[in-house]
C-alpha cells in the first residue's frame, strides 16, 4: 500500500466551463511543485502536492491562497499526514459538509 507524503497542499475543484482559468492559474502557481496525485471525479478535480517539510507546504498554500475567492475553488488544505502535533491549514473548506 503506498504510503501518504508527510505534508502536502490540496486543492478540490468544480471542473466546469467555469473552472478554466482557475485550472490554468492552479498549474502556474504549481510548476515549481511536484505534483503527488490528481484525479477527476463526479464533476470535480483534486491535485496534491507533496512536500518534504512543512515550512515548505505552509509557503506553497499561502502561494494559492488568493484563489480562495474563486467559486469554483471548494477546498485549499495544507496537511502533516503524519505528526498528530501539527494542526492542518484549512483557507477554505466546502468539500466537508458535502462528504
Amino acid at each position: 500500500m503506498p504510503r501518504l507524503p508527510n505534508y502536502e497542499v490540496v486543492i478540490h475543484i468544480i471542473v466546469s466551463e467555469f473552472s478554466a482559468g482557475l485550472v490554468k492559474e492552479i498549474e502556474s502557481i504549481s510548476e515549481e511543485f511536484e505534483l503527488d496525485e490528481s484525479t477527476e471525479y463526479n464533476g470535480r478535480r483534486d491535485y496534491h502536492w507533496t512536500f518534504n517539510n512543512w515550512e515548505v507546504a505552509i509557503a506553497a498554500g499561502e502561494k494559492f491562497k488568493h484563489l480562495v475567492q474563486n467559486p469554483n475553488l471548494i477546498m485549499l488544505r495544507v496537511k502533516a499526514n503524519y505528526d498528530p502535533t501539527i494542526k492542518a491549514v484549512s483557507h477554505k473548506d466546502l468539500v466537508r459538509p458535502f462528504c
